[in-house]
């Protein structure tokens, strides 16, 4: 499966969407539409196999990890659900919006 994600860990049975950074949050919708071109740094001192790469628009998730499950919950979920108001998301919800899971 090729995507981008934010993975965040879930406590006490809920995730916060204050969690979520802003750069996150602007930068996942604009990546599923949009793509990514980065170069990468030359202040590196590891060897690098290319000065940088381009990835077209993919699917883009926010991932919420409880114990041994990690939902994949598209962003545009996300931000419908903070436009309605909610400031957090519960498991059971995850599980209801997750198009993909993940258990280890």
């Amino acid at each position: 499966m090729y995507c981008y994600y934010e993975l965040k860990v879930a406590k006490a049975g809920r995730f916060s969407f204050g969690n979520i950074e802003t750069n996150q949050d602007e930068g996942l919708p604009a990546l599923a539409k949009e793509g990514l071109v980065w170069k990468l740094s030359d202040e590196d001192s590891r060897q690098k196999p290319c000065d940088g790469f381009c990835t077209p628009p993919l699917p883009a998730f926010l991932v919420v990890k409880f114990k041994n499950k990690f939902y994949f919950i598209l962003y545009e979920e996300i931000t419908r659900l903070k436009d309605s108001g909610k400031k957090s998301i519960d498991e059971k919800t995850c599980a209801e919006l997750s198009t993909k899971l993940l258990t280890v």
